[in-house]
């Protein structure tokens, strides 16, 4: 009795950024240009098999590694239209499928990308609601919540405000009005807490 093969893994296509954060690569899918970000899948920074062929053929460099590195030599984020399938034998990382098109990311993109990703690998603690889902009132001082850059602590809370009409391009700014990207990684969610960080 012949056998069955085995079925194709289902493709996911979307639009999003392709980028190498936190020491791994990731596609940030976005449902449209200048729209939240929906999800960030892990990506084993392999390509497919049918890809890598197609682009060795297509560069006419049969050396050329499966990896997402010959997409955009030289570049470690970029957005595009994206395939990926699941990478064998895992459960949580994808091989990039196919990849008609591709763009330097946009400002705006590369920060939601990249606050994606936090959101993805670490989710908030109870009490916090992320910047995905709302955002503060403009210029009322919350209780904000990040990843860590030290060893020794997974978040960082600090005092921010959210202030998108001073700073449309990082909004987000400390009490002193600065990038709260200047010392560290982008707000990932939020929390009221006038009645002890609100002016005398």
């Amino acid at each position: 009795m012949a056998t069955q093969p085995a079925p194709r893994p289902a493709v996911q296509h979307c639009y999003g950024v392709l980028l190498h954060h936190r020491l791994a690569w990731w596609l940030v899918e976005f449902p449209e240009l200048d729209a939240a970000p929906v999800r960030a899948r892990k990506l084993s920074g392999r390509l497919t098999p049918a890809l890598a062929d197609w682009l060795r053929s297509e560069t006419g460099d049969a050396g050329l590694p499966a990896e997402v590195t010959a997409l955009h030599p030289d570049s470690r984020c970029w957005s595009g239209e994206f395939s990926c399938v699941r990478a064998a034998g895992s459960v949580d990382l994808y091989d990039i499928d196919a990849h008609p098109w591709g763009s330097d990311a946009g400002e705006l993109e590369l920060r939601l990308a990249r606050t994606m990703i936090d959101a993805t690998i670490r989710p908030l603690p109870s009490g916090f609601t992320s910047v995905f889902f709302d955002l503060p009132s403009e210029n009322q001082p919350v209780l904000a919540i990040r990843l860590s850059g030290y060893s020794c602590a997974t978040f960082e809370l600090m005092t921010a405000r959210y202030m998108p009409t001073y700073r449309p391009r990082s909004p987000w700014r400390d009490i002193s009005n600065d990038a709260v990207s200047d010392s560290g990684s982008d707000i990932l969610g939020w929390r009221e807490a006038a009645d002890w960080i609100g002016p005398v």
